[in-house]
């Protein structure tokens, strides 16, 4: 995620799921030496058998990683090795934030996960950022170091009420 021009950076943390990374890997070379033998005509490969493991591979590498960072302009939170898709909250629309340990089983299991806790982004167990928004329910991702990260945006909070 690329820090736009004319912002300061304040706070990153980053979390990887490498299991999710070695299923994207393994399925997307299933569905590579698939495509492989059927172009090279050594076997004839249903199309419908490539497509659920290029899927799978696609799906598991975009959702297997995650990066939080605070900006004076608020939290962004982004996904996969791209960063993309990006999801916003500016500064002036967050109520509170604060650190949180939580388990998969607390929030219904791993990825993206909605339950009565509001959104978690659960990639690990342990320590997660959630904030309070305004408008809408809690969200929270799993992210080292995410108790320095709630005090940023606290401190920010408290910029705006001055």
């Amino acid at each position: 995620m690329d820090v736009p021009a004319g912002e300061r950076f304040v706070w990153l943390s980053r979390t990887t799921n490498p299991w999710l990374r070695w299923i994207g890997a393994l399925s997307g070379l299933l569905a590579l030496a698939a495509v492989l033998l059927a172009v090279s005509a050594l076997i004839e490969v249903e199309w419908a058998v490539v497509a659920p493991f290029a899927t799978v591979s696609v799906a598991a590498l975009s959702c297997a990683s995650v990066q939080a960072r605070v900006t004076e302009k608020g939290l962004a939170v982004a996904f996969g090795p791209l960063g993309r898709p990006v999801r916003r909250w500016p500064a002036e629309d967050i109520e509170s934030a604060r650190a949180e340990n939580r388990t998969p089983a607390q929030v219904g299991g791993w990825g993206y996960r909605l339950s009565g806790m509001g959104t978690t982004v659960m990639l690990r167990a342990g320590e997660c950022l959630v904030i309070r928004p305004r408008r809408g329910s809690e969200f929270a991702v799993s992210v080292d170091d995410a108790e320095r990260g709630a005090a940023l945006l606290n401190a920010l909070g408290g910029q705006r009420t001055r």
